[in-house]
């Protein structure tokens, strides 16, 4: 057990006796000792001792500055008249300025002989405070173990480090030291060449942290997967060429000059100037020698392909087996790179994958060969079109059969305004066959079918509430346990499965966005599911009443995972009505379209948090959830407002209102989403707010406008704006795994 919760005394100077100056003392009997015997001595004798003063036993100046304090209280009394009482015999003011004069000018000769001397230091314990800075000071990690200590004193002059008040241990106390030094002792890290101080006390977290300290430091030279960045090695190389085959520059110097891994850069440099033969190095080798800057990119982008081919990315250890807590959030496995041998053989099939990026009508693929094979030269046999359930193809046949796969993307997308309109008018009038429709509106009756597949347009309803399908209401569960104390993060508090650590529901009480890995923001909410069971916020209607519904989803982990499902339904009963739902990107956000519904008391609205295709990993997700009243008195219920700083209070939770058991933090059986828009349009996406305008028929005007932009986003060029809903929904329709041209 290490030595840190040992007791530290502070001890000073003693008095000291020193020599004084000429003082009044001689004097005293003549002059002080006449005056307390007449005005003072009747209360303040020996025997009398009245407001425990006694001034009888002041019989000569070094009696006096024995205890010096009591003549500074009798100054005051005499100067302010309060003493000696006013039923009393009063001294004259002669005899009042005598006496207060003579007592003034001995402290002064007493305090001028004391110059320097703090007077007697008692011993004294460290104070809490000080206790847990120098267990700061001496780990380097702030473990505060004086939390657990009862609350110093603070003695007579307010200061909870006055030595008076800190020089007591009971046996209570000094048993909590020896706590706090087992406390301490456990947070110790053995090292091969000592040890260290972490904030966490099992393996498993000492693992983690040094996994993130060498991510960390690897990070400066590779990408998360562990592979160096070849495009400013390669630059270098090239820029740098001619100085270092001639001998003027070394590979040190350039890669020191460049900022790049020395080590690395010298491997580089003589694998580009190497001499043995190698079938990819070759061709790689006679590219570097004549190109310049402008050239680096491609070079790289053969270099990549040619790794990706040789070389494959494992994981080392099983994130299944590690355990989520709230500190750190999930666990990352390490990664390493192993080799991957070609084979080698007569004959070898090669299958090229054609897919082309969304909206490219154009694909070209080369089949070369740079050397001869084993056998001989390398002879292309039988080049054909492969797909599952269909046909083998031959190449040469192309003129025959090609014609019927050519396909122009845009040509499929410039009647779409038409194809939105006919899809609303069949969703209002279910005797409205889809070939009369198509004919109507002079289009392809097994195109509009497939639009009317994945439109799933709402039909228009006076009652907000009845759009939305209909699906069996999941049966509920509030989480169980509150979330442990993190001393380290103590702004972060929440609910959690019994006996788990996920699903789990976390807030941030403090003013700065938190890191518990996974972004919460300031004085916000966040949710993290598990495979098979989501966790949501389910609002129980303290009322009946008209509500307008605001939800944001915004995955917290932009560095890994696949992002999150999510639904918002209206629950009655044995039935839920699906308002809206859909799904969120890695490191991507979604604020739906408010939705407006009547609820009656004990109506249920659920927000709710999945993991996107059965992968929770990375999951954290921060949530805002609101409801507001449309009609009066217009009450607001905030889920954040209402709970970030108070959550432990209870499951279920009051709103602001007083009004209890409005908000529940729940877990439930995973369901999958609709197999209707949701996973195919982004809500934010013009189709989707087309989707949002055709569903009311008070909006038929901005339904059309937003019609005509649809179809001029679908028909024109990729949208350049990364992450856009605009170019997700591209990306889903103007390609080939677009559900309107699947099959």
């Amino acid at each position: 057990m290490l030595g840190l919760g040992v007791v530290v005394f502070l001890t000073g100077p003693q008095g000291m006796a020193q020599k004084r100056p000429d003082e009044p003392g001689s004097d005293y009997a003549a002059t002080v000792t006449p005056l307390l015997a007449k005005y003072c001595l009747d209360c303040h004798s020996t025997e009398a001792k009245k407001g425990s003063l006694d001034l009888e036993r002041f019989r000569s100046t070094t009696d006096i500055r024995k205890d010096l304090k009591v003549w500074q209280g009798v100054i005051e009394q005499l100067e302010a008249r309060e003493m000696p009482p006013k039923e009393k015999p009063q001294p004259t003011a002669g005899e009042r300025t005598r006496l207060v004069g003579w007592v003034k000018t001995f402290l002064d000769a007493e305090a001028r002989a004391r110059t320097g001397d703090p007077g007697q230091v008692p011993l004294r314990r460290l104070s809490n405070t000080e206790y847990d800075n120098t267990i700061r000071d001496l780990t380097g990690v702030d473990l505060r173990p004086a939390r657990e200590f009862p609350a110093d004193g603070a003695a007579g002059e307010g200061f909870t480090n006055a030595a008076e008040a800190l020089t007591d241990i009971s046996p209570a106390l000094f048993t909590k030291y020896l706590n706090a030094a087992k406390e301490v002792a456990d947070h110790a890290v053995r090292l091969p060449d000592g040890f260290r101080f972490s904030p966490s006390k099992t393996r498993r977290d000492w693992t983690d942290e040094g996994t993130a300290k060498l991510r960390q430091y690897y990070s400066a030279y590779a990408p998360g997967e562990g592979r160096l960045p070849v495009l400013p090695y390669l630059a270098a190389a090239v820029r740098h060429r001619d100085a270092l085959l001639s001998g003027a520059a070394t590979t040190a110097s350039v890669a020191s000059k460049e900022k790049l891994n020395p080590k690395y850069f010298d491997v580089l440099w003589g694998t580009l100037t190497g001499m043995t033969p190698s079938p990819p190095l070759d061709a790689i080798r006679e590219t570097w020698r004549v190109a310049g800057e402008t050239d680096v990119p491609a070079l790289a982008a053969e270099v990549a392909a040619w790794q990706s081919r040789l070389w494959k990315t494992v994981n080392v250890g099983n994130y299944i087996q590690a355990r989520w807590n709230a500190t750190n959030g999930y666990r990352e496995s390490l990664t390493r790179q192993v080799s991957v041998d070609p084979t080698v053989a007569g004959s070898v099939p090669l299958r090229v994958v054609v897919k082309p990026v969304p909206g490219q009508s154009d694909v070209t693929v080369y089949l070369s060969a740079h050397e001869a094979g084993p056998g001989g030269p390398v002879t292309w046999h039988r080049p054909r079109f492969v797909d599952p359930g269909q046909p083998t193809r031959l190449l040469r046949d192309y003129a025959d059969f090609g014609p019927a796969f050519e396909f122009d993307y845009p040509s499929a997308f410039d009647a779409s305004a038409k194809y939105l309109a006919a899809a609303v008018e069949l969703a209002n009038d279910r005797t409205l066959a889809p070939d009369v429709a198509a004919k109507a509106h002079r289009l392809d009756a097994a195109f509009l079918k497939r639009w009317g597949e994945l439109l799933a347009v709402e039909p228009y309803a006076k009652d907000a509430e009845k759009r939305g399908r209909i699906v069996p209401a999941v049966p509920l569960t509030l989480l169980e346990d509150m979330t442990p104390k993190d001393d380290t993060k103590p702004a972060i508090n929440g609910w959690r499965k019994k006996g788990t650590d996920l699903p789990v529901l976390v807030t941030n009480a403090s003013d700065a966005l938190a890191q518990i890995p996974g972004r919460i923001p300031a004085k916000g909410v966040g949710v993290h599911p598990m495979p098979g069971e989501f966790v949501g916020v389910v609002w129980t209607a303290p009322v009946g009443c008209d509500l307008r519904v605001n939800t944001k989803v915004v995955h917290a982990h932009p560095a890994c995972g696949n992002g999150v499902a999510w639904w918002v339904e209206h629950r009655r009963g044995t039935h839920a009505t699906v308002l809206a739902e859909g799904t969120v990107d890695r490191g991507g956000e979604v604020e739906p379209a408010a939705k407006t519904l009547k609820v009656e008391k004990g109506d249920q609205v659920l927000f709710a948090i999945d993991a996107k295709d059965g992968n929770h990993s990375c999951d954290m997700t921060a949530i805002e959830y609101s409801l507001t009243e449309t009609g009066k008195p217009g009450r607001v219920w905030n889920l954040a407002t209402d709970v970030v700083t108070n959550v432990h209070d209870g499951n279920p939770h009051a709103d602001g209102q007083g009004n209890p058991g409005v908000w529940g933090f729940v877990r439930g059986a995973s369901r999958p989403l609709g197999k209707g828009p949701a996973s195919v349009i982004p809500s934010q996406s013009l189709l989707g707010l087309w989707r949002e305008a055709a569903a009311d028929p008070n909006r038929k005007d901005d339904a059309a406008k937003l019609a005509g932009r649809v179809q001029a986003l679908l028909s024109g060029v990729r949208p350049a704006q990364e992450k856009s809903p605009d170019l997700v929904l591209y990306d889903n329709l103007v390609s080939m795994e677009s559900p309107l041209f699947a099959g």
